[in-house]
């Protein structure tokens, strides 16, 4: 284990040496504000879109047992696909985020619904207006903020009774990675802060998640593009070249197990998720009766 790091009492690692507020607002104005043109690829293809989609499309599917009002809070919205399917869908969406940068250059019509700033902020102040969403998605956001828990505490507020939050964190730490290591396929290279302050696995996020009165609904993976590093071939982490192959194959697997339907989609990954076999860790939950 990094000597950097140290473990939660639930089993995540943090960070030693946690950034002030301050420091991390200037690495991501510097980011998202300075260099825009590095953070966010210009434009996609077909198959590539298809891809992005599939996370919504797999939300719609899971909410669609619930009976609630259709209201989304994306946030940390990034370039605003996900949110984007549900405004294609009627649907009345909230986005969150520092820049309005993504948005504008893939989904310039979400920039009705954005509210850009500094996300706690934010969340304070629809907690302050009283707002409530019936399903919320943080995706890639809860391993960046100094205070996870803070986070998580302030969304539960903003969910109503049988509301879905989804949340997406990077696998990391994992049992694979752990092999990968030992092999000598990769090196330590999801160690990454200030970008990266927290490090989570499945069980580590659903012990997070239950001890602040969180109840599990579905838990899934997404694809382990970390199998490439086993083969010297395909190996990207030793050879970055290998990369964007690695990306490639990525996108057309997964949209072919979504062409086998949005249930065998959903178990085949819930199955990802039962064995760590995942670059990703995806939680749906809600607030525990």
């Amino acid at each position: 284990m990094h000597d950097k790091l140290v473990k939660s009492i639930h089993g995540y690692y943090s960070i030693k040496d946690m950034p002030s507020e301050e420091t991390l607002k200037k690495h991501y104005q510097d980011k998202y504000f300075q260099d825009n043109k590095s953070v966010y690829t210009h434009s996609y293809s077909k198959a590539e879109l298809s891809y992005l989609q599939t996370k919504a499309k797999v939300s719609e599917y899971i909410f669609s047992n619930t009976f609630h009002e259709k209201k989304l809070l994306d946030v940390g919205a990034g370039e605003g696909f996900f949110a984007n399917y549900f405004l294609n869908k009627q649907w009345d969406i909230t986005t969150l985020d520092y820049s309005s940068y993504a948005i504008k250059n893939h989904n310039p019509e979400l920039e009705k619904t954005l509210v850009q700033g500094d996300i706690f902020n934010s969340l304070d102040n629809l907690i302050h207006q009283k707002e409530y969403y019936t399903l919320i998605n943080l995706s890639n956001v809860l391993e960046h903020v100094i205070n996870p828990i803070q986070l998580l505490t302030q969304l539960k507020i903003l969910l109503s009774k049988g509301s879905l939050l989804r949340i997406s964190v990077p696998n990391d730490y994992s049992d694979f990675q752990k092999l990968l290591l030992e092999q000598g396929k990769t090196s330590n290279t999801w160690f990454c802060p200030p970008e990266h302050l927290h490090y989570f696995t499945f069980n580590s996020l659903i012990k997070l998640l239950e001890s602040l009165d969180y109840e599990i609904v579905i838990s899934m993976g997404e694809f382990p593009i970390e199998v490439f590093l086993s083969n010297e071939s395909s190996n990207y982490a030793k050879n970055q070249q290998n990369g964007k192959a690695a990306h490639q194959s990525r996108i057309e697997i997964d949209n072919f197990i979504l062409g086998q339907g949005l249930e065998k989609y959903i178990n085949y990954y819930k199955a990802s998720a039962d064995i760590g076999l995942s670059r990703q860790v995806v939680i749906f939950a809600k607030i525990k009766n």
